[in-house]
Formats: C-alpha cells, structure tokens, sequence
C-alpha cells in the first residue's frame, strides 16, 4: 500500500516537472488568448436588452378557444393556431406573437427592413445597393431569430425580449409588439358571440327604418281616411297577427344567424325550426279564421278579411307596424344579450412592464469572456507541454 502512495507521488512530481519546465509556453498561450480575447470583446458591437412583460387577462367561461377557433382559416397563422386550441390563454397569446402577421405589422410600422439590413442599404442615394435587395420575409426571419424571443415563464407572464446594438430601437420592438397583439386581438379574434352581435345590429338598424316607415304610412292613411279607431275586435285581431308575425319574423333573423355557425343537425337549430314552424300554422289559423282540427269551437278573433271595408287599409297597415314595432321590440331584446354574452367572450391582456431603453449592455460580456478564454488557454497549454514532452521523449528514445 505504501509502494502505490510513493508511485503516485512520483508521478504527480513528474508532472509538475514537466508543466515547470515548460510554464513559459502555458503563460504565453494563456496571455495570447486573454489579450486576444479582450481585444475582440471590445471591438464587438455591444447589445442591448429591453423587455416588455404582459399578463393574460380571460374572462371566467375561459371561451377564448372558441375565438380562436375562428381564426385557424387565418393565411398567416396556418396549424399553429390550430394546434393551440386547447391550450392555456398564455400559450394562444405566445403563438400569436409568434405569428408572421405581428412581425409584418411590427415591420412596417418601424420600417425594419432599411434597419435590420443597413448593409445593404445605400443612406445617401436612397436605395438598395445593387446586390439583391432583402425581401419582407427575410426580415421576419432576421427578426424572429436573431432579435425577438417571446417566452412564458409558466407563472402566466409573457415576456417580450428584444436585444440590439440601439437600446431605443430595443424598447420600441418590444412595445411595438405589444401593440400589435392588441390590434391583432381587435381586427382577427371575433368570437361566435361577436359575430352575432355584429347581425343583430345589423338587423336591428333595418327594423329601425322599416318601423319608422310603416309608422309614417300610418299616420299619413289615417289623416288621409280621417279614421280615428277601429272597433275593439277588429283591434285585437290585428294585435294578435302583429304579434304572432313579429315572433316569426325575429326567429327567422335567429335563426339565419345560427346556421351561420351551425349544422341543420345542431339540437338549438332544430327546435328553432318547430317553433317557426307552429307560428307559422297558428297565423295561418288568425288569418283563415279556420279552427283546429277536430274542434268545434268557433274563432275569438275575427280575420283581417273580415274587417270593415272602410278600414281594411287602416288595419293592414296597423298590422304592419304594430309587426314592427314587436320585431324591433324582440330584436333589441336580444341585440342586449348579445352584447352581455360578447363581453364574457373576450380576451384580452394586462401590460405589467413596459420595455424602457436599457443603461447597461447585455453581450459582450468581457470580463466572462476574458476569463473563460484564461481558463481554457490552460488547459490547452498544459496539454500541449506534455504533447512536447511526448514528442521529446520519443526522439530520444529513437537517438539511443
């Protein structure tokens, strides 16, 4: 046991030996390779670090995926959105600033193109320099992989971090993107309950016009005839009708929004479609004067036809706005539960720190890299005098 301690030692002494005999190569590589080292980190271009830190705010139903649903027919965004579905709102929210079409907007809207390829850029003539100038999608790439990385920390927070050569360039990206998503979530997310709101508005504008036109009819056949009031059945007759043709009419306008969004199979279309169906048999009944099936019981209301002469003008045309005025009534009914529902739909974000211009750069990192370049021209010296030695005690050995 004491024979092995004793070999070690001497070979540990061997090798101090060597590395002693030696020491000026290994203090001429390291001092070639610090100094070397140094001087090319402060010739490097410093780059500066800005980020922009945003958190995802959703509503309680969490009906964002259904949002972004609507988006997967979207050019730009492809499968990717597609393969978001599902996912957490910070995921979705990563993929979108990921997207092509946030890089396009961040693009144009800081002319990145003359910025990102200055080289080729020609600052006095104004123009491309005669090689081939850089297209929009090689920017997107410049930028996707050498300047912006957009990340998640799993906590929810999004973090948007631009590094640069110009620090105030660096904060104008970040918060540019930030801006961009916004625009994003505004023009491309619209939701089942958007989309809805948005023909129930429509809709409810044409009733407004049609309503304010059967009144003014009205008024002016009423002035015209000077009939003041028909009698008390012939009233309820024509109430009853506008109401049931109101009920149609708005179910209709439902309807036609959901098969948008919808099959003919969809359970909520096809009970739409029996209750226009028994309005439409109970008009017919109103409007006949005709009596269920089976039964002997004779109407409670007279039929429109049935009317004084006199005032059969006057009645349609109080059936027609008194349909109307319950259709507008109806419709502005569901236009303020659309715009509930609408708000419980969105997603939108919170921004917790904007992107300022960094003081301090973030690469080169010279003293690091002076001191790695130390660390590793060592070990390469050290292995290189005993490579020396090698060679020496080979040709020695050769010579004897």
């Amino acid at each position: 046991m004491d024979q092995i301690d004793q070999t070690d030692e001497i070979n540990l002494l061997d090798y101090w030996r060597v590395i002693w005999k030696r020491r000026k190569i290994i203090i001429g590589v390291c001092s070639v390779s610090v100094v070397f080292t140094a001087i090319i980190s402060l010739l490097m271009t410093p780059i500066y670090q800005a980020k922009a830190t945003l958190f995802p705010v959703e509503s309680s139903q969490g009906r964002f995926s259904t949002a972004l649903g609507a988006l997967q027919n979207i050019p730009f965004v492809g499968g990717a959105v597609g393969g978001a579905l599902g996912k957490t709102a910070t995921d979705k929210l990563v993929t979108i600033l990921n997207s092509r079409m946030v890089a396009e907007d961040v693009i144009k809207k800081l002319d990145l193109i003359k910025i990102l390829f200055k080289e080729a850029w020609d600052e006095k003539k104004g123009q491309w320099k005669p090689s081939k100038p850089p297209t929009l999608q090689d920017t997107v790439q410049a930028l996707q992989k050498g300047v912006v990385k957009v990340n998640d920390d799993r906590k929810g927070l999004i973090s948007i971090t631009v590094e640069y050569e110009d620090p105030k360039l660096a904060a104008g990206i970040a918060n540019e993107y930030t801006a961009a998503l916004h625009k994003f979530l505004n023009v491309n997310a619209i939701s089942l309950a958007k989309r809805n709101r948005i023909f129930l508005e429509n809709q409810l504008a044409i009733t407004k016009v049609d309503l304010q036109r059967a009144e003014e009819e009205l008024k002016s056949y009423q002035t015209k005839k000077k009939i003041v009031a028909m009698n008390a059945q012939a009233e309820g007759a024509v109430k009853a009708l506008a109401e049931l043709k109101a009920q149609i009419i708005a179910r209709e306008i439902q309807l036609g929004a959901m098969r948008e969004f919808a099959t003919k199979a969809n359970p909520d279309v096809m009970r739409m479609e029996d209750e226009l169906r028994e309005f439409r048999l109970q008009l017919n009944r109103l409007e006949t004067g005709s009596k269920n099936p089976g039964s002997d019981e004779s109407g409670f209301f007279i039929t429109l036809s049935e009317a004084p002469t006199a005032g059969l003008g006057y009645a349609r045309l109080k059936r027609d706005a008194l349909i109307q005025e319950k259709v507008f009534e109806l419709l502005t009914q569901q236009y303020e539960l659309a715009r509930i529902e609408e708000t419980k739909d969105e997603l939108t974000f919170q921004i917790i720190d904007s992107a300022i211009p960094p003081e301090k750069r973030i690469k080169p990192k010279r003293t690091l890299n002076v001191m790695m370049a130390g660390i590793a021209s060592l070990f390469l010296g050290i292995f290189l005098v005993f490579f020396l030695e090698y060679l020496e005690n080979q040709k020695s050995k050769q010579t004897r």
